[in-house]
């Protein structure tokens, strides 16, 4: 068999004690045949400095090593052959290696945040996911330009003007329109009525919940037919075809008589105007 030797450090004074345990099983200690330095004590492995591996030896978990986590000499491997592998943590945070940059951060009922040079670009929130930076891109598309970066839906309640004197008033019932933003694009559907009218004289202009896009003429400007309610006018004569037209940079839109060249739209009290149109906003 081989020979074993037991040799003490030649400056050292302490005692090398080696207690058989407390039970009638055998203990039995293998060395390898490589030369090698054994240290270690039953409550700390590798003391403060910590556990040395090196590159291709895997810390391995479960009964058929089920579980390995090794570095390979250019990356961290994580493996897992069995069932899930779940991180259990109130606050699930992936950093910068020098902790100076969020990567993900994630907090158990709260938000997800993915982060691009440090800076969130998605988030879930308790009323659905947000974009806060750029856009949605489809596709293989890559172009800003392109990105769908606003939606919203609301309701904007209509001031209404004359172009050349008076005041109106709306029904308070039928004051306000709805719209949907989509991008640039807005769509606007509305039925508001007149309560009462006060000397006009003019054409009628009416507030939009957006300003027309300030730029080229043709993505701003826009021209539309509504349909006009003369309350006062004789039976089956009711329903008029007016024309509206939007200008670049201008938060109104402006009514006309289309039956009339450049023809004034003058409101009384009942009037109403149904309508739908888009137009490119900024």
């Amino acid at each position: 068999m081989a020979k074993v030797k037991i040799q003490g450090h030649a400056s050292g004074t302490g005692v090398l004690t080696v207690t058989a345990p407390n039970t009638s099983t055998d203990r039995t200690i293998t060395l390898p045949d490589s030369t090698g330095t054994l240290a270690t004590t039953a409550d700390s492995v590798g003391g403060a400095n910590g556990v040395d591996f090196n590159d291709n030896v895997k810390a391995r978990f479960g009964t058929g090593n089920d579980f390995a986590i090794w570095h390979d000499g250019s990356h961290t491997r994580f493996q897992n052959d069995t069932g899930n592998l779940n991180v259990r943590a109130n606050v699930f945070n992936v950093t910068k290696s020098d902790d100076s940059e969020n990567i993900i951060l994630a907090e158990a009922d709260g938000d997800v945040k993915l982060y691009r040079n440090n800076v969130i670009h998605l988030e879930t929130l308790a009323t659905g996911v947000r974009v806060p930076v750029g856009g949605v891109l489809f596709g293989s598309d890559t172009a800003a330009s392109n990105a769908l970066d606003d939606y919203e839906e609301g309701t904007h309640q209509i001031t209404p003007v004359m172009t050349g004197s008076g005041s109106i008033t709306l029904n308070t019932s039928f004051d306000s329109i709805s719209y949907t933003k989509v991008g640039r694009l807005v769509t606007i559907l509305g039925n508001p009525r007149i309560s009462s009218v006060s000397s006009p004289s003019g054409n009628l202009r009416m507030s939009l919940p957006f300003a027309v896009k300030n730029g080229q003429v043709d993505e701003s400007r826009g021209g539309f037919v509504m349909v006009y309610y003369d309350a006062s006018a004789g039976s089956g004569n009711y329903f008029k075809k007016i024309a509206a037209y939007c200008l670049e940079n201008n938060s109104q839109v402006t009514i006309e008589n289309v039956q009339t060249p450049n023809g004034a739209v003058t409101p009384a009290a009942n009037d109403e105007i149904y309508f739908s149109f888009s137009y490119i906003t900024d």
